[in-house]
């Protein structure tokens, strides 16, 4: 039996988030990465409105300033949208249970087994369409094929906010008059080489004698580029395990030498950390502090503990330890970031001693994981980490 495989993109996630926080930006050209003076920033995110300037993610902030100079320039909000991201990933799994996140923004569900649940492929992407915007108030795109290639290829094409589904056999059709770099993997240089060869299309490409291909591109180039071009593509959808680290960065607007003003800003990502090793249902045994110095010289710092834990005072108090070996070298500070590893599912015993400090610690952060659910991550925070104040922060898990 042929699979279906649905390819889900969040139309601009972070922009439309932003927006749907704040309703007043919205049809405004909204970019997100950094405030408009920012000279290290990136764009994150661009609304439609800011795109028709030319603006699009991985543009330095200054460049997009240039081609847009009334657009509404904002920093990530990186811990609202990983919140957004988990509450989408729970109406994904009202559609099916196999669901493979590639990105925050992105996923492949194999809706092979629940197309006949909702009536026909249609009425299932229509369900998850409205049911992520009567909640988040985010619109996002769907395309579904036979192979995850050829449905984001067909999200793609029909962004924002569309739905494009290829029928089983017809995805070379579907592919033929498309740009050859439309296909994921063809960057710049490839469909420059290709183009010099008089390739503009994919059915050109598909064919083009193999023989000419592989002198350009070699054994291995040759069979995925044609593979691609026929339509021809992985439907195996691997669903995330466990994540092996939980980490988050930031990089000061300028090089810092003053450590009290550096220390609010490391407390402030691990609490980032501690509450996203929570939402996993994980505990960690090793935490490690990253500095990266004005030479861009980058040290670890590592501590393992005795026991796994998930709770920020426990993170904080190993941090102020490895504080003193940062501070070591007297030099100035561009980055610093928290690791969390030596993953594990919550299943401790209660500590034998302190275990009435232990509950009450749990206790205190549960609730505060509930009103960050209800309210938004930047809704309560540890006092030392309020006196922080970052240029960008960066995650993953």
């Amino acid at each position: 039996m042929t699979k279906r495989i649905l390819h889900i993109d969040m139309d601009a996630f972070f922009a439309s988030v932003e927006m749907a926080r704040n309703p007043l930006l919205k049809g405004k050209p909204l970019i997100v990465g950094g405030n408009e003076d920012d000279l290290r920033s990136v764009v994150a995110s661009a609304s439609y409105e800011a795109r028709k300037f030319g603006v699009h993610s991985a543009m330095p902030i200054v460049q997009a300033k240039r081609l847009c100079p009334n657009g509404i320039f904002m920093r990530c909000s990186q811990g609202i949208y990983n919140e957004v991201c988990h509450r989408i990933q729970i109406i994904l799994e009202t559609a099916t249970p196999v669901i493979q996140m590639a990105s925050i923004d992105e996923a492949n569900l194999d809706i092979t087994g629940s197309i006949h649940l909702f009536g026909d492929e249609e009425k299932l992407a229509r369900h998850l369409k409205k049911s992520i915007f009567e909640q988040e108030h985010i619109s996002c795109t769907i395309g579904v094929a036979s192979n995850k290639m050829v449905a984001k290829i067909a999200a793609n094409e029909s962004k924002p906010d569309g739905y494009l589904s290829i029928p089983n056999g017809h995805e070379r059709l579907f592919l033929a008059p498309l740009a050859v770099g439309k296909l994921p993997g063809v960057g710049p240089h490839t469909q420059d080489a290709l183009e010099s060869l008089g390739v503009l299309t994919i059915k050109q490409l598909a064919e083009v004698p193999e023989q000419i291909l592989k002198s350009k591109f070699g054994e291995q180039g040759i069979l995925s580029l044609q593979y691609a071009a026929l339509g021809v593509g992985s439907d195996e959808i691997t669903r995330r395990g466990a994540p092996k680290s939980i980490s988050r960065e930031t990089t000061f607007l300028e090089d810092i030498a003053d450590w009290l003003a550096i220390e609010p800003v490391i407390f402030r990502l691990s609490e980032h950390c501690a509450h996203t090793l929570r939402s996993e249902g994980l505990e960690t045994k090793r935490i490690t502090l990253k500095v990266r110095y004005s030479d861009f010289s980058t040290k670890s710092f590592s501590k393992t503990v005795d026991d796994p834990t998930a709770l920020d005072v426990d993170i904080i108090a190993v941090l102020k330890e490895l504080f003193f070996k940062a501070k070591v070298r007297r030099a100035r500070v561009r980055l610093v970031g928290v690791n969390l590893s030596k993953l594990s599912y919550n299943q401790h015993q209660l500590r034998l001693f302190n275990r009435e400090k232990t509950e009450k610690w749990e206790r205190l952060y549960e609730a505060v994981d509930i009103m960050r659910g209800k309210m938004g991550f930047d809704a309560v925070h540890v006092g030392k980490t309020l006196e922080g104040r970052v240029k960008k922060d960066r995650s993953d898990s």
